[in-house]
Parts: structure tokens; C-alpha cells; sequence
């Protein structure tokens, strides 16, 4: 690699590219690493010259070109950081300082010194999301040229590449460096693997290839009097993702690349579904193989449709439609996000990066360095899912996260608050998976609290942050003991248990026995228009009726009204309303709505629309609410009678 190759590069895609500075940095550069040579044997100049190249190919600035031919010179010279901004200004010493190892600290292991490492370079970028690429282009070329190393330091720099640096790529969007460092780490970690699919590819190549050509040919004859502009290629397989679909999927090399993929670029998203209506047209596509990231794009800006459908040959195709601009930013990444929309003051691009701003507070609750590193992996390395909030915001998440991460996902506050959600159209407890496509509506209430025991349900490290924040704070409040004040309440018994020959009595359960609904009952008639009802094997019951016609004869509704108000009084701790809707979801109740609010410093009111089955189920319910600590008293309120 020549400087003149650089150059050529830059002024590719550069109007105006500052010559004078790249030139400047490569001799600073190449005289600071005088002398030096890498393991390769070769001068160390042609690092710095290859990591400069590589995001040259990105289309980078020529700032950061410039800091790339000198990302080492702090690190492995004698020259300094003061050196560079006197040379160079503050712009270009900042993106060098954070590709800095940090300087070896006491009694740090060899394993925290890397994870500190890896943590100063993702924070750096924090500030300059250039540090990060320039990171990575760095990682690129050492595992292009990792041959020289011994097979433990080989194994180790992949591991990383693999677990850390790759992921990075894909998050950023950077699809041209993610999948390069994922085959050449997977070269290092499982040679004989790596070298057995790659044989196999190379053997069934041939065959694709006609495959490819034989469909790009009739779809390019399909197209030609729609005069929509298209360019079909094949599209190439990685080593790295057959290998882990084949893992995912359990099926051999066969099941999973027994199939041809295609690429086809055009110049507007109207023409893209135009063209999407069209192959579908000339071949069967498969049922729920079709993704729509135009209309949703992923996290990382990419954008494109994909479709599967039965090809000529009969076997299936992996089609895959987008315009130009979606292509470079699918292979760019940030990158290309800047060619096309700039980068300074972009609301756009401030949301695609705000990941990196939840990690720089993430990481001020992580521990050490190890913690932040698997705080990265849980948070932002793990497969995604896409759930909706009602107003039909996107809310990314990690796969296996729960209802109380969406809730911190969305705010903190309503984490908070959140008691139970429903999740497209039926309520679910905190602890409930959210699933890709989920549409989600936070339940909440004044009266809830983070809890210690949420820390077992989270998944999210936003999540956890959270209620750690709120339990290190939370300090406990006396319990005050509450008289609640009477309503026109209307109680259990007055709703569920009908008096013969009596229309609409004053209906009392007894405080001896304190029948529940099934058991069998008997009244008696202490005043008039009043009704007092005891279980009927009460020894009280004999005292009080003296003469028979005090008895009066009372019996269950069994015919409860579908929709039923259940009120729930209790002593208020963090926690209770979700321990009442777990209940209830446990024995099958479906719910309406559900909300709480507080009647005093203590007591709270939890109320539930829900759907009963009759007057077993209802029985079935109060009698598991009562059980549950702090309940004092269960109403009925609002019932719809058949």
C-alpha cells in the first residue's frame, strides 16, 4: 500500500480534500515510527497506512484519515498528546487520545486492563463517534495480518474481534467491516469448521452462479417496459452467519445455503415495492418471509426488502430491494449517514446514536470494567427485538426482555410507576417476554415503587440502573395506621346474594362465620328491610332466630354479570398491585382495566375490571385476594347483571 493509493482513494469521493493535511500526517507519521517494525517484519508505517485505507473506503473525512495515519504515535513513541495538538489542533489530538490504551495501572490483571481498555475507546467515542470507526478499522487490519502471532494470542485477539468489535460494526451499521471481522475471527477461533464450509461454498459456487443469472435475466427482461432502473447481482454468504444459522437452526450446510440470494438496487423506494410486486408476480413467495425494514427500518439505519420466493429451479430465492442510498448506508453505515445527511446538529443522527449516550450513563453504575462489558453484550450485543408503544413508537429492545424493560425503555419514570402492561390488547404481568412486533401499554400507578425483586425480573441494564438508583435511596416510611371513612359503597353481599320475597335489603355477612360466596347460607331478618347472613351450620344462627318467621331464606346469584368491578382495599407496600394482577392472571381471569390510587399516607384501592365465568370463578378470585398480605377488604362495585 502506497501513500498515492490513499490519495486516489480520498479524492474519489472528496470535492475538495485536504491533500496538504494527509500528507503532513503520514510523514509526521512515518518519521515518529522510524525504525519500528511489526511482527509481520514489515515497517510499521504500513499499519497506520492500511487502517487510513480502509476507512478511505468508508468515505471518511480527511480529518479522520489524518488521525489514523497517527492513532499510534502517542501510544508507541516518544512524541505526545501536546505534540500532536500543536502539529496538528485540538480536532485530530482528541480522535488520537481516544484510540490511547490507557497507561498500565497497579494491580490491574492483564483481563481488566483489556476490559478498561475497550471501556476508554467506546466512552471516547461518546464525544466523537470517528474514535469508534477509527477503532475498528484498526481491529480490521490487525486481524488481516493476526498470521504472524502464536496460536493462544491469534485465538484471544479474535475472541474479542468476534464478542466485542463485530457487534460495534453491526450497531453502527457498518455491514463492509462487521462481516470481515467476523470470518477472520471465526478463521482463528474454528479453523477446521471454517475451512470445511469454505470448501463446500466454493464447490456449489459454480451452480449458483447460473442460478443467479438465469433469474436476473428474466427479471431484467420483466422490467424493461417499466423503464424502472435496476441493478441485480448476486448476493455474497458469509461464513460466519451460515455457520450460526446452521447452529440457530440446527440443519446442516446443505438445508441452510441450499438456496440463491440476490441483490437488486434501484433509484427510489416507489420503485423499490414496485419491483417487489413484480417478483412476486413471477414466482410464489413464501408465507412470512417477507420483511418490510423501509417502512421500519432496523436500529442501525438499515433499510431494504426482503422476500423469499419459489425460483425457477424451483428452489427458494433470498431476494433482497433497496435504492443506492439504503446500499451504502447498509454497508457504511455512519458513515454513509453523513455522505448523504450531514452530521452536526442532526436530530436524525443524534437518535441513531443513542445508544452510545445510554452506555456513557450505564457505565457510571457498572462496577469495573468486566461488569460494563457484559452490561454491553446484554444491552446492545444480543439479537433485537422491535415492540410498539400504543402511538406506535419504536421501542428496541434485547430478545428475552420483559414488560418492566420496555417501560425504563420508554422513561425512566414510567418504570417507575409500572404495575402490569398489556401487551396487544391482554394484560400481562411485569415479568411477561415482550415479542418482536408486540404493541405494549404500560400500566401504572402513583402508588407503585421500584422494587429489590425487580433486579431478578429485568433483563436491561437501563432497567437495573434504575431500581438500584431508587433502592439505595429509598428510605422507609413509617406505617400509620388508617381509618378508612364510610361511602355509599355498596359491599360483596349486596351484589351477589338475592332475599326471597324481599327486593333490594340492606344485606349484611355475617362477622362470626363470614360466609363466602357458594358456601351454604341462611338470614334472618334483625329489622326491617335489613338481612343478616351466616353460614348455615353457624352456631350463632340458632341463638339468634328466635321465631321462625325471622328466618329468611337467601341464596348465591349464580348468574354474576360478565364484567364485574372488583375493588381491593389494602395496606400499601411496594409490589401489592402486581401480587393481585399475577393472582388474578393465574387463575385465568381476564381483565378490562386496572388502576389504583391511594385513600390514605397507607391504604390503597386497586381496582379491576374483569370477566367473570360466573359465580365459581368470582369465589375463586376472592378467595385467593383475600389470602395475599395487607388485603383488609374486597367490594363489588358496578356489576353488570344478565
Amino acid at each position: 500500500m502506497q501513500l498515492s493509493d490513499l490519495i486516489k482513494k480520498l479524492k474519489s469521493y472528496e470535492k475538495r480534500p485536504n491533500i496538504s493535511l494527509v500528507k503532513k500526517a503520514y510523514s509526521f507519521a512515518e518519521k515518529a515510527h522510524q525504525g519500528q517494525t511489526r511482527a509481520t517484519g514489515e515497517a510499521y508505517i504500513e499499519h497506520p497506512l492500511n487502517v487510513a485505507c480502509i476507512l478511505a473506503d468508508l468515505q471518511m473525512d480527511d480529518t479522520t484519515i489524518a488521525a489514523a495515519l497517527l492513532h499510534d504515535v502517542v501510544e508507541d513513541t516518544s512524541y505526545t498528546l501536546k505534540d500532536i495538538t500543536n502539529e496538528f489542533g485540538k480536532e485530530i489530538a482528541a480522535l488520537v487520545e481516544g484510540m490511547t490504551k490507557i497507561k498500565t495501572l497497579k494491580n490491574l490483571s492483564k483481563e481488566d486492563y483489556h476490559a478498561e481498555t475497550i471501556r476508554k475507546v467506546i466512552l471516547a467515542s461518546v464525544k466523537d463517534i470517528r474514535v469508534i470507526i477509527i477503532k475498528l478499522a484498526d481491529r480490521l487490519h490487525n486481524m488481516r495480518t493476526i498470521g504472524a502471532f502464536r496460536e493462544e494470542k491469534r485465538k484471544r485477539i479474535a475472541k474479542d474481534a468476534l464478542e466485542v468489535y463485530a457487534p460495534i460494526a453491526h450497531k453502527l451499521g457498518i455491514a463492509s467491516i462487521k462481516w470481515q471481522l467476523e470470518d477472520l475471527s471465526f478463521e482463528q477461533i474454528e479453523p477446521e469448521i471454517y475451512k470445511e464450509l469454505q470448501e463446500k461454498i466454493n464447490q456449489t459456487q459454480r451452480g449458483r452462479e447460473k442460478e443467479i443469472e438465469k433469474i436476473k435475466k428474466t427479471l431484467t427482461e420483466e422490467l424493461k417496459t417499466t423503464k424502472i432502473p435496476i441493478d441485480i447481482s448476486g448476493r455474497p454468504k458469509h461464513i460466519y452467519s451460515i455457520w450460526k444459522k446452521m447452529q440457530k437452526k440446527q440443519k446442516s450446510f446443505e438445508e441452510i445455503y441450499d438456496l440463491a440470494a440476490l441483490r437488486v438496487i434501484t433509484d427510489n423506494i416507489r420503485h423499490c415495492y414496485e419491483i417487489l410486486g413484480i417478483i412476486h408476480n413471477l414466482w410464489t413467495p413464501i408465507p412470512k418471509e417477507f420483511d418490510d425494514y423501509i417502512a421500519t427500518p432496523k436500529s442501525n439505519m438499515y433499510q431494504s426488502l426482503h422476500t423469499v420466493v419459489i425460483g425457477p429451479a424451483k428452489k427458494p430465492v433470498e431476494v433482497q430491494i433497496r435504492t443506492q442510498e439504503m446500499h451504502d448506508i447498509a454497508e457504511q453505515g455512519i458513515a454513509a449517514h453523513w455522505k448523504y445527511k450531514g452530521i452536526h446538529g442532526e436530530e436524525e443522527f443524534d437518535q441513531k446514536l443513542k445508544w452510545m449516550m445510554e452506555l456513557n450513563e450505564l457505565q457510571k453504575d457498572s462496577e469495573d470494567a468486566k461488569e460494563f462489558l457484559k452490561m454491553l453484550h446484554i444491552d446492545f450485543f444480543e439479537d433485537e427485538i422491535f415492540a410498539f408503544t400504543p402511538k406506535g413508537k419504536v421501542i428496541e429492545l434485547p430478545k428475552g426482555a420483559v414488560v418492566l424493560d420496555f417501560a425504563y425503555a420508554v422513561h425512566s419514570d414510567l418504570g417507575d410507576k409500572c404495575i402490569a402492561a398489556k401487551i396487544n390488547g391482554l394484560f400481562v404481568p411485569l415479568r411477561a417476554i415482550v415479542n418482536n412486533g408486540d404493541r405494549v401499554e404500560i400500566i401504572t400507578a402513583k402508588t407503585q415503587h421500584p422494587s429489590r425483586d425487580w433486579l431478578k425480573i429485568v433483563k436491561t441494564s437501563k432497567a437495573a440502573a434504575k431500581i438500584k438508583q431508587y433502592v439505595r435511596g429509598a428510605q422507609q416510611l413509617p406505617v400509620k395506621r388508617f381509618k378508612r371513612e364510610e361511602e355509599e359503597r355498596k359491599e360483596l353481599e349486596e351484589w351477589i346474594i338475592e332475599a326471597d320475597t324481599m327486593s333490594k335489603p340492606k344485606i349484611l355477612l355475617s362477622k362470626c362465620c363470614k360466609p363466602l360466596p357458594g358456601e351454604k347460607i341462611m338470614g334472618y331478618g334483625k329489622t326491617i328491610g335489613k338481612v343478616t347472613v351466616h353460614k348455615s351450620n353457624c352456631p350463632a344462627l340458632k341463638k339468634n332466630i328466635v321465631k321462625e318467621n325471622k328466618r329468611i331464606n337467601v341464596h348465591w346469584i349464580d348468574n354474576i354479570g360478565r364484567i364485574v368491578n372488583l375493588k381491593v382495599e389494602a395496606l400499601n407496600r411496594t409490589g401489592l398491585f402486581a401480587e393481585i394482577l399475577n393472582t388474578l392472571i393465574a387463575i385465568n381471569t381476564t381483565m378490562k382495566s386496572a388502576h389504583a390510587k391511594p385513600l390514605g399516607s397507607n391504604i390503597v384501592e386497586c381496582s379491576f375490571g374483569i370477566e367473570t365465568s360466573g359465580l365459581a370463578h368470582l369465589q375463586d378470585v376472592i378467595k385467593r385476594v383475600k389470602k395475599i398480605q395487607g388485603v383488609r377488604n374486597v367490594f363489588i362495585g358496578n356489576v353488570s347483571l344478565k
